[in-house]
C-alpha cells in the first residue's frame, strides 16, 4: 500500500510538472550594461540578471502565457533607455537590436506574429501617408483595410497571446459587450485562464451593462461654474427627446476632430429635441474651458478633471475616447459610438 501511495505522489508530481512549461529568454542588445529587469503585465518587478557584454538571459517555468516586459531600470517609471515587451510562451525567445537601433523580438508563434503584424501595419501606415497615394485609396484603407488587417490577426492568431493581445488593445475598445464576449470565447482554453482573457471578460460583462438596449447608468459632475449636474436631469428636461453622452478630452486629437460634427449636429438639431451631455477626461481646468470656448461647444459640460480617474469611465467601461453613446427620452441606450456623419444621419432617421 505504502508503495502504491509513493508511486501515485509521483505521478500527481509528474501530472503538475508536465502542465508547466519551459522559456529561455535571451537578449542581445549592444552597448547595454548593468542590470536588466523583468517586469509583469501589470509592470510589477518579477526578477533581475546581470549583462554580459550586452548579452543577458532569463529562464523559468510558467503555467500560461502572458505579458513581460525587460528594461534597465529597476521601475518602468524611471525612463528606461532600454525598454521593450514580448510574449512569455513555451520556447526560446530572443531580443535583440538591428542596425537602426531597433528592437526585434522573435523564436516563438506570438512573438513572430506580432513582428509580422507590425511590418505589414507600418507599410499600410506608409502607403496612407504617402502624398501620391489615391483619396480613394486612403478611403480604403481608413474604413476597411486597417480593421481588415487586426482582424485578421486576431483570427490568424487564436491560438497564441499575441491574437489575445491584440483584441485587448485594436479591438475590444470598438466591440459591443456581446461582440467581445462571442470573440473571447473563440480562444482555446489554454488561454481562458490568462491574464489578459480574465480582463476581456470582465469588461464584456460591464460592456454588456451599456450596449444598445440597456438602461443608461446616470452620472453627477459639477459644470464649469461648480453646479452638479446629473445626465438623469438632462435626459428628464421637458423637450429633450434624444441625448449624447460624450466621453472626450481637450488633449485628445480625435476628441477635437469630432467637434465639428457634434457642431453641426447641435446646430441642427437642437432645437428638435437634441442635446449633448459631454464628460471630459481633462486634468487641466483651463485647457479644458480653453477648448469649449474656442471650439464654441455650447451644449453641457461636466468634469472631475482627474482624467481617466473617474467612475463615469469605469461604469461605462470606457477604453479609449472619444465614445459616446445616444439615448432616448426613457434613458435607453439606441445607439455607441456615432463618429464623422453617422450622428447626424442618426439623428435625422430619428428626429424626421
Amino acid at each position: 500500500m505504502k508503495k502504491l501511495f509513493i508511486l501515485a505522489a509521483a505521478a500527481g508530481l509528474f501530472y503538475s510538472c508536465a502542465e508547466k512549461t519551459d522559456y529561455t529568454v535571451k537578449g542581445q542588445i549592444d552597448e547595454l550594461e548593468g542590470q536588466v529587469y523583468l517586469f509583469d503585465e501589470e509592470g510589477n518587478l518579477l526578477d533581475s540578471t546581470q549583462v554580459d557584454k550586452g548579452a543577458f538571459s532569463f529562464k523559468g517555468m510558467l503555467t500560461t502565457p502572458t505579458l513581460r516586459y525587460v528594461a534597465d531600470k529597476s521601475d518602468l517609471e524611471l525612463r528606461p533607455t532600454f525598454n521593450t515587451q514580448f510574449f512569455l510562451e513555451k520556447g526560446q525567445i530572443m531580443i535583440k537590436n538591428g542596425e537602426d537601433k531597433s528592437i526585434t523580438v522573435s523564436g516563438t508563434p506570438a512573438n513572430d506574429a506580432f513582428a509580422a503584424f507590425g511590418k505589414s501595419m507600418k507599410a499600410l501606415m506608409a502607403e496612407y501617408r504617402n502624398p501620391e497615394t489615391s483619396e480613394e485609396r486612403r478611403t480604403a484603407i481608413e474604413e476597411t483595410e486597417h480593421d481588415a488587417l487586426i482582424q485578421n490577426a486576431i483570427d490568424q492568431n487564436r491560438t497564441n497571446y499575441f491574437g489575445v493581445w491584440i483584441l485587448a488593445r485594436m479591438k475590444a475598445y470598438g466591440l459591443s459587450g456581446q461582440e467581445l464576449a462571442e470573440q473571447v470565447m473563440q480562444f482555446p482554453a489554454e488561454l481562458q485562464e490568462t491574464f489578459l482573457v480574465k480582463k476581456l471578460k470582465e469588461q464584456a460583462e460591464k460592456k454588456l451593462r451599456t450596449d444598445v438596449g440597456q438602461k443608461y447608468i446616470d452620472i453627477t459632475q459639477p459644470d464649469p461654474d461648480g453646479k452638479e449636474i446629473s445626465l438623469k436631469s438632462v435626459i428628464e428636461t421637458a423637450g429633450n427627446k434624444y441625448t449624447l453622452l460624450d466621453f472626450w478630452a481637450s488633449w485628445c486629437g480625435p476628441c477635437m476632430g469630432e467637434v465639428p460634427f457634434l457642431t453641426k449636429a447641435y446646430k441642427k438639431y437642437h432645437k428638435k429635441g437634441f442635446e449633448i451631455y459631454g464628460v471630459s477626461f481633462d486634468n487641466n481646468r483651463d485647457k479644458w474651458l480653453g477648448a469649449i470656448k474656442d471650439n464654441k461647444m455650447k451644449w453641457i459640460h461636466v468634469s472631475l478633471l482627474k482624467g481617466f480617474d473617474n467612475p463615469a469611465a469605469k461604469e461605462y467601461s470606457i477604453q479609449g475616447i472619444p465614445s459616446n453613446f445616444l439615448l432616448d427620452a426613457e434613458g435607453k441606450i439606441v445607439a455607441v459610438n456615432l463618429r464623422g456623419e453617422a450622428l447626424e444621419k442618426k439623428l435625422e432617421e430619428l428626429l424626421k
